[in-house]
């Protein structure tokens, strides 16, 4: 089998990990080849593919691609390219739908060009042979917009290391304090805003937020000051390795607007570590009240109630351990991608 993945850069992120896993997943057995548009910058992680990767321009047509069984895009502009040049490749076209378009975009670049550009979006992925959801509730979603070409593959996640539990990779932790943590981009459709607004309910509240760039780690650093709760939080920027500080946290928030799927939310399950997370539809499906705690989105007083039932949320780590190690595992959604293929290479 011929496979190539299209991805807007090689730079570590959600989105890039799922082509990089299923490359490496597939490759040597399979010819696998990587397709990005743009370099990535120097201050970036760079994710190193075992298969071979080239840069192509947006603009003309590598007619390699005419050659692979599956050709398959991740994102905005790889799933733009492959709908324009749609005529031009005889293999089966597929894209990863990794977040809600229109909402993402929004976040990004305000409403009307996140309405305009979403809607683009939309019209070029519903152009292709098969367009993969992360979650049914994303399913329904895209099939309410006219989709009739979706199928739900889970994301799956590498088997967390449970030695990273001996690790102390952060002195944040001291005394009595409850150690709130994150890991995510930050954001506006991360809310974690709200963290920092919960911290001037409660001194005994501290934040290590990881991830996310310098713009947004600004924009919050200007309301902890605002809020007078700058010095409980501590903003690391990109970790290559984010478990190795986040392991030292007492309790994980995952205070999302909006979220395809939320592999931050299933590693720290995987890690055992107790979980606060919004409630919104893609994380109901993904985790039940049993394994995880759910708070209503921008009250801020209800998520200070469910921290202080901490204790409580202790007892369900081992159930959302359970629960990720069953069916988000990096084996299963290979698996699950390869028979897709395998399915519609027979039926082509």
């Amino acid at each position: 089998m011929k496979i190539a993945y299209i991805i807007p850069r090689l730079k570590d992120s959600g989105l890039t990990r799922i082509p990089l896993w299923l490359s490496n997943s597939f490759y040597p057995e399979h010819e696998v080849k990587v397709f990005y548009f743009s370099e990535t910058n120097a201050q970036e992680k760079c994710l190193s593919f075992n298969a071979p990767v080239q840069r192509i321009s947006f603009t003309s047509f590598c007619r390699e691609l005419k050659d692979y069984d599956i050709v398959h895009s991740h994102g905005l502009k790889p799933d733009l390219y492959l709908a324009i040049n749609y005529h031009k490749i005889k293999g089966i076209k597929i894209t990863t739908i990794h977040g809600y378009h229109v909402d993402e975009l929004s976040y990004e670049k305000g409403s009307l060009l996140g309405y305009i550009w979403g809607n683009l979006w939309n019209l070029a992925c519903r152009k292709l042979d098969l367009a993969v959801c992360i979650s049914q509730t994303m399913e329904r979603y895209y099939q309410g917009l006219g989709y009739k070409n979706t199928t739900v593959i889970y994301n799956g996640i590498k088997k967390m290391d449970d030695s990273r539990k001996t690790i102390k990779g952060s002195n944040i932790k001291t005394g009595d304090k409850i150690v709130i943590g994150t890991v995510s981009i930050l954001n506006k459709r991360k809310g974690v805003e709200q963290i920092i607004q919960v911290l001037q309910k409660n001194t005994l509240y501290d934040l290590i937020a990881i991830g996310g760039t310098s713009q947004d780690i600004n924009r919050l650093q200007v309301l902890a000051e605002k809020l007078g709760v700058a010095q409980r939080c501590v903003f690391t920027g990109y970790r290559e390795n984010p478990w190795e500080t986040a392991i030292n946290i007492d309790v994980f928030v995952f205070p999302s607007r909006s979220e395809g799927f939320g592999l931050a939310l299933v590693e720290a399950a995987n890690l055992e570590i107790p979980i606060i997370c919004s409630d919104i539809p893609t994380f109901r499906e993904i985790f039940r009240e049993n394994e995880v705690t759910f708070f209503q989105l921008d009250d801020i007083d209800d998520l200070n109630n469910k921290i202080l039932m901490l204790d409580e949320i202790k007892d369900k780590v081992s159930l959302a351990k359970l629960k990720a190690e069953k069916l988000f595992s990096l084996e299963s959604m290979c698996d699950n991608y390869y028979d897709e293929y395998k399915k519609l290479i027979d039926a082509n």
